[in-house]
């Protein structure tokens, strides 16, 4: 099973990484598609604020992605590694869609498109459901299959 999971975290770098780059280099052309505002003639109004916000979380993406990087290969104490990266995935997530939710309900105010914030609440359930399944419905899939769990020995005097 310990081969299925690193391909998993393995496509999930990848992904992260194909996704975040655009974000970070075209952060206008990206953002085109999900403002809300319009010039007179008709083009996305991107504000350099926004781009530059947009840029930081493509950052932020690409930075989580290397613990995700380093959980790839087995090892001692994987499991542990893995499950913090994990919970730390899952808390980003959550709070990320409660912040979409909110937006949802009120997309005038949040100056992007109620169709974009609709697609990125969707596109980061996926995500948020297979670090939630693996983390705590089924944790077996982030052990090693070739070194034994990591249990402290009793101490005896």
């Amino acid at each position: 099973m310990t081969r299925a999971f690193q391909f998993g975290l393995a496509v999930e770098a990848f992904l992260n990484i194909v996704g975040a780059v655009p974000f970070v280099l075209y952060p206008e052309w990206c953002l085109s598609f999900a403002v809300a505002n319009r010039s007179a003639t008709g083009a996305p109004d991107v504000p350099p604020s926004s781009a530059v916000l947009w840029q930081i979380y493509g950052v932020l993406v690409l930075s989580l992605t290397v613990p995700l990087v380093l959980c790839i290969p087995d090892s001692n104490a994987v499991a542990d590694k893995r499950r913090i990266v994990f919970q730390t995935l899952i808390a980003g997530e959550v709070l990320i869609e409660a912040i979409l939710l909110r937006h949802i309900s009120q997309p005038e105010k949040s100056g992007f498109t109620l169709t974009s914030l609709l697609l990125s609440a969707f596109f980061l359930l996926p995500a948020l459901f297979w670090h939630t399944f693996a983390t705590y419905v089924k944790p077996d899939l982030m052990s090693s299959d070739r070194f034994p769990s990591a249990k402290p020995a009793k101490k005896t005097r």
